[in-house]
């Protein structure tokens, strides 16, 4: 019985550090396309020594009463000043510094099997934007 509890205090250890933290900053951009909008969310302290802050930008999609969301670009200490939008389903990210671990340049974000219940969106990556 004590090796349960052992077990079950180091999964709920585990998962406090594996992600369950709440950014402390969160910036929306929204797009020309109702339902349809990215957030910018940093994180304090990631992992490692130097704890740097880790930003995730996330592309979402609302409608009917349901939301979902994916990852479009994720770093150590990301500055985005700004994302543009080309078109209604064509957006730019700003990035001024940082060191990117992850990005897409699509996402496809589904709703559901009805029509218009899915949006790609095509992403580009600009670390010279004015």
């Amino acid at each position: 019985m004590r090796a349960y509890g052992l077990f079950t205090t180091l999964l709920l250890l585990s998962l406090v550090a594996s992600g369950c933290a709440r950014p402390y900053k969160v910036e929306t951009f929204r797009s020309p396309t109702e339902g349809v909008f990215f957030t910018v969310e940093t994180y304090n302290g990631g992992p490692g020594p130097l704890g740097s802050n880790v930003t995730k930008v996330y592309a979402h999609f609302e409608r009917h009463g349901k939301s979902t969301r994916a990852v479009v670009l994720e770093g150590d200490s990301l500055t985005i000043p700004r994302i543009a939008w080309n078109a209604t389903h064509d957006a730019t990210i700003c990035l001024d510094t940082g060191i990117t671990d992850i990005f897409h340049n699509e996402v496809t974000l589904i709703l559901g099997n009805g029509q218009g219940d899915s949006v790609a969106i095509h992403n580009r990556l600009d670390d010279h934007c004015q």
